[in-house]
């Protein structure tokens, strides 16, 4: 209203105002992951946000005047707090574009699950009855790392996802409808997936004759996961997988069992499907360890992050050492 008073503020109360209306810039250009703008447009945008939302001095000790009183506000006090909170800014920024906030808030999170006594191991978890012969169980077990890491049995088709949700995942990841596009996919991540230009990049770093694939696309993530998994100790120089198609082979078990949920294919199906990513894990592979070390590197390089590569071997470290898991239990050559 025009006629009401304006209640004087202190200079924490104008930089706190300054400081909220550039989170909330931020919160507004951040909501839009994926496709998250372009770093420096985002900091530009926020130090925009932040001289625009900077007090007019001359209009507040005007209209204090005219109430007869500064406030007690202190021009030079409210000028500083303001260019605090930009320096604040313009530091968060770059710390996310450097990566370094990060890397401080994955170990906050760290030391709060520890001082908080939490677990946060993986569990393999088991059917309450097992309705699977020993040969479904097999099959099952080369599905093993993404069931685990969604949370589902090992040994059970069954599922507690509602078929919608995996109709809708399955036509956002590959643009599956039905049974002709599941068996695409299928010969897709057979033959090439997200293995095929890796595994060029791996033949490269060997020096062995290139047959196939395109390793530029993927020598970056290629190097820079395969020192990380030395680096760590998941694997050494000499047993650094020769091939990440692991990757894609879970996928596939997975992506059986997921179509049948849809109604896009038979049971009888699913477990061709299955049998046909168990083959030819055979034909690339000598134990589950083998198979678990390429499905960590290509699930490492399918991004390039190291996080999901340190994820994946989580999950196989549980699957090769603890007791009640499908891969203790199942011998490869059975």
């Amino acid at each position: 209203m025009a006629n009401e008073k304006m209640k004087p503020q202190s200079p924490e109360e104008i930089a706190r105002a300054a400081q909220e209306a550039a989170l909330e810039q931020m919160r507004a250009m951040m909501g839009s992951i994926p496709g998250m703008p372009d770093m420096g447009d985002m900091q530009a945008q926020i130090m925009a946000q932040m001289q625009a939302a900077m007090p007019d001095l001359a209009e507040i000790q005007a209209q204090q005047a005219a109430m007869g009183t500064l406030g007690g506000v202190d021009a030079a006090a409210v000028a500083e707090a303001a260019r605090q909170n930009m320096a604040q800014a313009a530091a968060t920024m770059q710390a996310m574009q450097d990566g370094s906030l990060e890397k401080e808030l994955r170990e906050a999170n760290a030391a709060a699950l520890d001082w908080l006594g939490e677990d946060d191991s993986w569990e393999i978890k088991h059917a309450a009855t097992c309705r699977l012969t020993p040969e479904q169980q097999r099959l099952m077990a080369f599905a093993a790392p993404l069931l685990i890491y969604n949370d589902e049995a090992v040994d059970a088709v069954e599922s507690e996802v509602l078929p919608e949700t995996y109709r809708a995942q399955l036509q956002s990841w590959w643009n599956i409808t039905d049974r002709d596009s599941t068996l695409e996919i299928v010969r897709w991540l057979l033959h090439e997936g997200h293995h095929a230009d890796a595994d060029a990049a791996l033949t490269l770093m060997r020096g062995d004759q290139l047959e196939a694939g395109n390793p530029e696309d993927k020598a970056g993530d290629v190097q820079s996961i395969a020192e990380f998994m030395i680096e760590n100790g998941y694997c050494t120089a000499e047993t650094l997988p020769k091939t990440v198609i692991a990757w894609d082979l879970v996928r596939i078990a997975n992506l059986g069992r997921w179509a049948y949920h849809c109604g896009y294919l038979s049971e009888g199906d699913m477990w061709q499907v299955m049998q046909v990513a168990a083959d030819t894990a055979r034909k690339h592979f000598s134990s589950w360890e083998e198979y678990g070390r390429s499905f960590a590197m290509g699930r490492g390089v399918w991004h390039g992050d190291e996080e999901d590569c340190q994820t994946a071997w989580e999950i196989v470290s549980a699957l090769l050492e603890e007791e009640a898991s499908p891969w203790r239990q199942i011998s490869w050559n059975a």
